[in-house]
């Protein structure tokens, strides 16, 4: 079953390039994957209104807010819940901490080793 995955940043060539990163990571592993692309906050909760997300990698200062008040929403609001990791610029603790205190089920730096991704994806949507 082909799994839809939610990237949420704005940088536009990195989000191109890490959805077909990912992509070709996932197919590489026999699972089938695509990425539903949004550049801001605005844009994802139009997409989450869709049907058939399985999860969703947030980056933590989209253009129009707070990443981490999407992924709380995702995972502890009233509304769509989907399993959901942070990605950011640069990782610390208090970053990781703040996802985690937000439902995420993880949190990565962008420049992390697709291989990491894949299997927290793996995890994610199993």
């Amino acid at each position: 079953m082909q799994k839809r995955i939610l990237l949420v940043t704005d940088d536009s060539q990195f989000r191109e390039d890490f959805a077909r990163a990912l992509e070709r990571a996932l197919a590489a592993d026999s699972l089938e994957g695509t990425f539903v692309e949004a550049d801001s906050l605005a844009e994802a909760r139009a997409i989450l209104r869709e049907v058939g997300l399985h999860a969703a990698l947030i980056d933590v200062k989209p253009p129009d807010g707070g990443g981490l008040d999407l992924v709380h929403e995702l995972n502890n609001g009233a509304g769509i819940r989907i399993p959901t990791l942070v990605l950011t610029a640069y990782l610390d603790r208090k970053v990781a901490m703040q996802a985690m205190d937000a439902g995420a089920k993880g949190a990565f730096c962008k420049v992390v080793a697709v291989p990491e991704i894949i299997e927290a994806i793996k995890r994610l949507t199993s």
